[in-house]
């Protein structure tokens, strides 16, 4: 169990390093009262989620389908948090959390998603957002519900698809009722982000870990090539009776998930 320990806080804590360090180079940032903290905090910040998620892990058991429950909590805190913020004069709000990296400074992406932002657009569509985001999570969601019927119903697969989902339905609200998302945790001079990214940045994280515990890198990148394409066969069939069926009640044994 302590090996099991070590290796997911390495990894989250890894991880968090090897994409810092593109933002830190791309950035030309040498500043070492800077780098510290904008290393090492974060890092330390996600081991210990690790560590809890690693101990949650032997201490529940995984149950079939959505937990509803956690995930309402989850999309309530973003939206609460965003609910407050929008009641205050938040353009004005700068307050320093770890100086001189961290801080509370709102700031609301109209763009509707991140990925807007890295293309460099000017403009988005609100609608386009909501109807690619959505084909996005069908798509993760038919994944999750093929995988767990062929392979297992895991913490971190669970945990993955209920972050990812918490995020999907945060990002979709954002889009819909407040034209944009209300970013307000500043890492300067890089980004502003708010709780969905941080699911979303953590169902990553809790995937790439169902990927080691399973070893299913190894598993594909050594997949012979019949395998591979029966594999996605059954993938298409598998989705296709999903949709057929899954008005009509049929499928739950086929599903394995309980929705």
């Amino acid at each position: 169990m302590a090996k099991k320990y070590f290796r997911n806080i390495a990894l989250f804590f890894i991880i968090w390093l090897a994409v810092m360090v593109i933002y830190a180079v791309a950035n030309r940032v040498t500043d070492l009262e800077y780098l510290w903290k904008f290393f090492l905090l974060p890092a330390l910040f996600l081991g210990f989620i690790a560590a809890l998620a690693t101990t949650l892990e032997h201490l529940f058991k995984v149950k079939k389908g959505i937990n509803w429950i956690f995930l309402g909590m989850a999309v309530a805190i973003d939206q609460g948090i965003k609910v407050y913020l929008f009641s205050l004069e938040w353009q004005s709000i700068s307050i320093p959390l770890i100086k001189p990296v961290f801080f509370i400074e709102p700031t609301q992406n109209t763009l509707g998603s991140y990925l807007w932002v890295l293309l460099r657009l000017k403009q988005g569509s609100h609608l386009l957002n909501i109807i690619l985001f959505s084909l996005i999570g069908i798509i993760f969601i038919e994944v999750w519900r093929f995988y767990v019927k062929r392979k297992r119903n895991s913490f971190w697969i669970n945990g993955f698809i209920h972050l990812f989902l918490a995020g999907l339905a945060a990002n979709l609200i954002d889009n819909a009722i407040w034209g944009g998302s209300l970013d307000y945790i500043t890492i300067k001079p890089f980004y502003t982000f708010d709780l969905k990214d941080l699911y979303i940045t953590l169902c990553e994280l809790f995937l790439v870990t169902e990927l080691m515990d399973n070893r299913l890198l190894k598993r594909f990148l050594k997949m012979p090539r019949e395998e591979s394409k029966k594999l996605n066969k059954d993938f298409i069939t598998f989705v296709k009776r999903d949709f057929r069926l899954g008005k009509k009640g049929e499928d739950h044994n086929e599903s394995g998930t309980g929705n």
